[in-house]
Formats: structure tokens, sequence, C-alpha cells
């Protein structure tokens, strides 16, 4: 018997390693396979077809494995604007053909990809686009619009009707099953919290959210108008009276220049390039084009960090197989600015910020080492499609700020909240709790019973507190006073636009800018530094590794803490309470399409 258990032993560790071998070999082949054709040869007379859906991150690790098997994109925004400038003076690229459809992308990094393809524009090579799907929206034409000629297949939808924002709000919710929502903020503008108070927009969220949407619509306005030659007024009064809907609509308006199919459309390039009546359009995708760029080099360095996602402290989460979403760990960004700013020939740092905020405390964190660095060195702050509220606490430690025009930034606001889910676990599934403490509010923040007006006023002490010193932050930064600063503050978020006139940012433009202000204030030449970016962002194996470890823990904690309901049942709580620390963050879902 004990032969046989150990021969059954033998048998499935055997079996077990050949599985995971034969794994790694899969996925090492995969990976080879992927990259075999990391240099796709460029023939002279190609049209550059940029096939732009989703939404283009901020960065991809180039990972094979993690194109292969997690669909991530093949570049990121830089990988794209390097590809387009450099495309503008290769001899080989005749035209450039934009595809866009089903763009998820936010208007700040929108105006990031406009921007270049009206650079490669500016080259004299001619710019086509056309729609993909048979769809084009408001996105879709802010990026087509750049085009000289812009075709859609005759039967296609042409959704040109304005821009709105929604939000989904949990109070009725919470009513029902009788959670009890316990929230303090400082800042009447502060909308984080209303989702879980209300059952619709404040006035002063309305306010700022109206303005928001607006300095989108006269974004768009201002730059359609002009790439298609025609008054402002003009493009306002379609989108706000007449609702079009179809592509005959589109071209009844002069807002595209034709109705043809792709075939068509291939053909009309073809001559205009005098290429033979029967001759192939040749064609390189953007995906394929930006793996021959090589980024520029030099001696003299300018280090990137990169600052993605809700700021929490610890590691760095940018995602895994099993989870979506992304996490900027004080842990994590603290080290990656110390490391950059240690490395040797860094002579400049630009912090990259795409962040709706998130704890306080870890924000606070990450700013002083942004202070620490600009004590050595020159910093610029470049934000991207968000850097609110804890995200722009980070922003005052640099030297410079720049935004995007609709960069939502500002936000300079706390809240703190907290959830008592006593009343559905007990009415509803029949759960019962008794506590021994020590003192009579050592479980306030158990989420088993409502706060005493004592325990409440403690609370708007810490969030008055921490709010107080997010001002005092700001008026140092930005030259205000205190009263100045509040002025601006209060939670209110900004258009980038509208903060570079209320003296919140200090220029309007992308990430290429941010860099040039950098060399320019280390002495260096722009086109002559190397770039480094900090943390990188992590491969399929890494994520996976992370996945791994992050589920070991789980269970772990499952286990160790499966007799106490607060670390079982109150998920919603522990999330959104971020363990009863003051909270710098910007609601995530509003999205304006």
């Amino acid at each position: 018997m004990k032969f046989l258990k150990v021969l059954l032993a033998s048998t499935l560790g055997a079996l077990l390693a050949f599985g995971v071998l034969f794994f790694f070999g899969f996925l090492f082949l995969l990976a080879i396979a992927a990259a075999g054709d990391a240099q796709p040869p460029v023939r002279p007379g190609s049209v550059l077809t940029v096939d732009l859906s989703g939404a283009i991150p901020e960065q991809v690790s180039g990972d094979p494995l993690s194109q292969l098997l997690l669909n991530e994109p093949a570049y990121d925004l830089q990988d794209f604007e390097r590809a387009l400038a450099e495309a503008a003076t290769d001899d080989r690229i005749e035209a450039l053909w934009i595809r866009p459809f089903n763009l998820t992308e936010s208007w700040a990094t929108l105006e990031a990809v406009r921007r270049s393809l009206e650079a490669f524009k500016t080259s004299g090579k001619p710019v086509y686009a056309s729609g993909r799907n048979f769809y084009m929206g408001e996105s879709e034409y802010y990026l087509a619009s750049v085009a000289d000629s812009i075709f859609l297949d005759p039967e296609s939808i042409f959704e040109f009707n304005g821009f709105s924002l929604n939000s989904m709000f949990y109070a009725g919710l919470f009513d029902k099953l009788g959670v009890e929502p316990i929230i303090i903020r400082a800042g009447d503008y502060k909308g984080a919290v209303e989702p879980y108070t209300r059952r619709d927009f404040s006035d002063p969220n309305r306010e700022q959210l109206q303005a928001i949407v607006d300095g989108v619509e006269n974004l768009f306005v201002q730059q359609v108008a002009q790439a298609r030659g025609v008054a402002a007024d003009q493009i306002e009064n379609v989108l706000d009276n007449d609702v079009l809907f179809s592509a005959m609509d589109a071209e009844a308006a002069g807002l595209i220049d034709g109705l043809l199919f792709e075939d068509e459309v291939r053909a009309r390039i073809g001559r205009a390039l005098d290429l033979a009546e029967d001759a192939d359009l040749t064609t390189v995708s953007l995906a394929s084009y930006q793996r021959t760029v090589r980024p520029a080099g030099g001696t003299d360095r300018i280090a990137v960090v990169h600052i993605n996602g809700t700021i929490m402290a610890g590691s760095s989460d940018a995602g895994s197989p099993l989870a979506a979403g992304g996490m900027a760990g004080s842990d994590t960004i603290v080290k990656a600015i110390r490391t950059a700013r240690e490395r040797r020939g860094v002579k400049a740092m630009v912090i990259r910020i795409d962040s709706p905020g998130g704890l306080a405390p870890a924000a606070d964190a990450m700013v002083r080492e942004v202070e620490r660095t600009s004590e050595t060195m020159p910093v610029i702050v470049s934000m991207g499609d968000m850097a609110a509220s804890g995200g722009y606490w980070i922003a005052t430690g640099g030297q410079h700020i720049i935004a995007e025009s609709s960069t939502l930034t500002g936000s300079i606001g706390v809240f703190s909240m907290f959830f008592n889910v006593s009343a559905p676990l007990e009415d509803r599934l029949g759960l019962s709790f008794d506590t021994i403490e020590s003192g009579p509010s050592a479980d306030m923040f158990s989420g088993l019973r409502s706060w005493t007006p004592a325990e409440r006023a403690s609370l708007e002490r810490f969030t008055d507190t921490t709010y107080q010193a997010f001002l005092d932050r700001v008026a140092r930064a930005r030259n205000m006073t205190l009263e100045e600063a509040h002025e601006l503050a209060r939670g209110r978020v900004w258009t980038g636009a509208d903060a570079f006139v209320n003296g919140l940012v200090d220029e309007i433009g992308g990430f290429d800018l941010a860099v040039q202000r950098a060399a320019e204030a280390a002495g260096l030449d722009p086109q002559n530094v190397s770039l480094v970016s900090y943390p990188g962002t992590p491969t399929f194996m890494e994520q996976l590794g992370m996945t791994t470890t992050a589920a070991s823990r789980m269970l772990s904690t499952w286990m160790g803490h499966a007799s106490r309901p607060s670390s079982t049942v109150l998920t919603l709580q522990r999330e959104l309470a971020f363990h009863g620390q003051a909270q710098a963050r910007f609601p995530l879902e509003l999205t304006i399409r």
C-alpha cells in the first residue's frame, strides 16, 4: 500500500511538472511567434492607416504575450505621437488614412491624438478619413475632421446631437436595503459622495458638470469649424438644433465630403497618388509602423514618472488577467520617483498624471517625493485625461503644470465615507451582532451601527483639517492667499482651459510640450534627449504573478478572519472607506459622450 501511495504521488507530481513545463513552453513559443515580425518592412508609396478604436492607454508593456492573451493595445499615447511625427518626414509614407470607430477615449486624450494628426497634415501629405462599422459619432468625427476629405458608407449612422453625461445614484437602493451612509465632505462642489446620498445632482454639482460639458462642446465646435473652414456658429447650430442621424444628412450639411464604400475610398486615394488603374493601394497599419520607429536617443535623460489610476497606499496594481482597472500605490510611486531622480544622466523629470485622486495621505507621500526632486532638477507636471483631487494634490509639487484644454482637474476638496449595514444584515439575512469593547467608540468603524454626534464631529474635524492642508498646499504652490485658493477649491472640478484662466494650471498643451519645457529648464536640446519611464508596465507573466499573490492574500485573509463579519460581508465599506482615511477623489464614472 505504501508503495502504491508513493507511486501515485510521484506520478501526479510528474504530470503536474509536465503540465507546468508545457504551459510555459507554450507561452514561450507564443512570445517568439508574436515577436517574429517586430520590424515589418515599410514599402515606398505606402499609405499609413490609423484604425483607432477603444482607448489609447498611457502606458503599455510591449509584451507580446500581453498583446496576445490580454488584448493589450500595440502602442500607447507616446508611441502614437512618435510614430505620426516620424511618418510626416518618412519618404516611404505618401498619405494618411484615418479610420476611427467605437472610440471610448476621454477628451483630453482625443485632443492629444488630434494634435498629432494635425502635425502630420502640416507635412503637406494628403490626409483622408472614413468610417468603420458603419458608424461615426462626435468622438470619431472630432478626429476625422482633420482630414482633407471625409467619406462614409452611404447607409452609415452619423450621430451628431451634442454631448451629455450621466451618473447613477444609489440613495433609493440604500433606502430599500436599510444602508445608512455616514459621509462628511469639505467643499460644496465635492460631488463624489452624491451618488450615495442623493437621487440627482445637487445645484453646485450640476453647475460644475454643465460647465465641463459646455467646455467639451466649445472645444469640439471651435476645432471642427476651423478644420472644415466654416463658422463656429454654423457647427453649433447643427449640434443644438438639427439632429443628424445618417451619412446622407451629414453630406447635406457639408460635414463630410462624399458617400463611398471602402473599395471606392481606396480607389479615390489611389487616383490621388497617381497609381495605375489596376494597381493595389499599399497600406501599412500604425500598429505595424510604430514598431519600426526608434525613440530619440541622447546622453541626457529626462525621467517620466507615470501616476495612473486611483491613489492608494502600498503597491501599484496596473490590472491583471483576472481584474481590470488600476491603482497608483504610494510605495511604488515614491520608489519610482526616487529611483528616477538618482539615475545617472537624468537632468529633469516629467510627472505624468492621469488620476482621479484617492487616499489623501498617499497623495501627500507622493508629493513629498516630487518636492524633494524639485530641489535638485526641473520637475514639469503633465496632466492627461484627469488630474483631479489627489491627482492635483501631487501636481502642486511641480514647478510648472501643463494640461490639455479638456483635462479634468482641480476638485480641491476632501470627503470621508462609511456605511452602516447593520439593518440589511439583521432584517434581511437574520444576522445579529453583539460587541464587547473597551470604550464607547471602539467599534465606530465596524459598519454595524450608526454614529453618535460626538463621533460625527470628530470625523468633521478630521476632514476639515485635511481640506485645510490641501488648501494651504495649493495656496503656497500657486502663489495665492488661502481665501483665493478656497474660492477656486470647494471641491470644484475645472476643465484645463478654465484651470489655466484661474491660475491652477500654467500652460495648455500635451506631453510633448512638457518634455520640451523640462529640457529647456535643464538647458538641454529637446530633440536630443532620451526618455526613461517609471514605473514599468508589468508583462503578462508579472501580472500573472501579481494575480497569484493577490489571490493568495485574499484567501489567507478570508481564512484568517472568516469569523468576523466586517471582514467578509462589508466589502462596500472597505472599498469606499479607504480604511477610515480622508479621500481626495473624483467620481470615476463620469463619461462625456
